[in-house]
């Protein structure tokens, strides 16, 4: 069997990952040797939890979660979460598990148009209005509001800095991770910075959202359900639904999910404004008329 390198440990291709954590037990801590346990136990229950959650039901940290999966030779716990998940779906099963090989084109777009539709339905009856008349209100009153995100997040995070800016409110996002990190450490008690990923265990926007809260900012997570990292150290919280699968931790649905809650604040925002808002998408629009025919 072929060896292949990651950033912890080595490991086999073709073992399952039960199969690594078997072979690997006698190199285990003892915190390590209660989760391995525990997952053994749980195996398919597992899969479906956030580091957060796992770590909870197993008794021990966040921390310990992903020092194990490095020590079995993942790249941390998302990277196991995937290859885990290869050992319960059939092939044909690993892109989507609502799809099935022989879907024909209509029944493909039925499927995943449908799934969409109900993330958004799930998403709208788990929001609590009350709170988002709080973070609206909260951005209306700020001096400049930041957005952090990694991959599909960071495609929400710059449309929403986007659309903000449209209406007049200051609002900025940054790509590289070493600007993200160095404009949430600048920031101040008049701005609101805003974190963006559905997992909530993205240690880059994590570190950002510490970085502005230890600087006074008010923080917003925008997550999936459930307990995360992200969750614990935010000051405000919107959940948002998914049809996330095992192998996609930020699916498509995930993203409709997140801009549509965007969407909803933006629009909170220019109503309670109008006119302030009217004339700032007046203007932009004049601003950039020019680059379009």
């Amino acid at each position: 069997m072929k060896k292949i390198e990651s950033d912890g440990d080595k490991q086999m291709v073709g073992e399952s990952c039960k199969e690594v954590i078997q072979g690997k037990k006698h190199r285990l801590t003892n915190t390590e040797l209660k989760l391995a346990d525990y997952i053994l136990e749980h195996y398919d229950e597992a899969l479906n939890y956030n580091v957060t959650e796992l770590a909870d039901s197993a008794g021990v940290s966040d921390a310990s979660v992903v020092r194990f999966c490095k020590k079995l030779g993942y790249k941390g716990y998302q990277d196991f979460k995937v290859n885990a998940a290869k050992d319960v779906l059939p092939r044909d099963r690993h892109f989507n598990p609502g799809l099935e090989q022989d879907d024909d084109i209509e029944t493909i777009c039925k499927k995943i148009f449908l799934s969409e539709v109900n993330v958004l339905n799930r998403t709208l009856a788990s929001l609590d209005t009350n709170e988002l008349k709080v973070v609206a209100e909260k951005i209306e009153k700020a001096e400049k509001i930041v957005f952090f995100g990694s991959g599909g997040s960071l495609i929400v995070a710059k449309d929403a800095a986007h659309k903000f800016m449209k209406i007049g409110i200051c609002a900025f996002v940054y790509e590289d991770i070493d600007l993200q990190l160095m404009s949430s450490s600048l920031m101040s008690e008049k701005e609101v910075a805003i974190g963006i990923s559905h997992s909530g265990s993205n240690r880059n926007v994590i570190d950002c959202i510490k970085n502005a809260k230890e600087n006074g900012a008010e923080t917003i997570a925008i997550v999936g359900q459930g307990k995360t990292p992200l969750s614990k150290i935010a000051d405000m919280i919107l959940y948002c639904s998914s049809e996330e699968t095992m192998f996609e931790s930020e699916s498509v649905s995930t993203r409709i999910a997140q801009l549509a809650i965007i969407d909803a604040i933006v629009a909170i925002v220019a109503f309670d404004n109008y006119e302030e808002s009217y004339t700032a998408i007046q203007r932009t629009r004049r601003a950039t008329s020019e680059n379009k025919y």
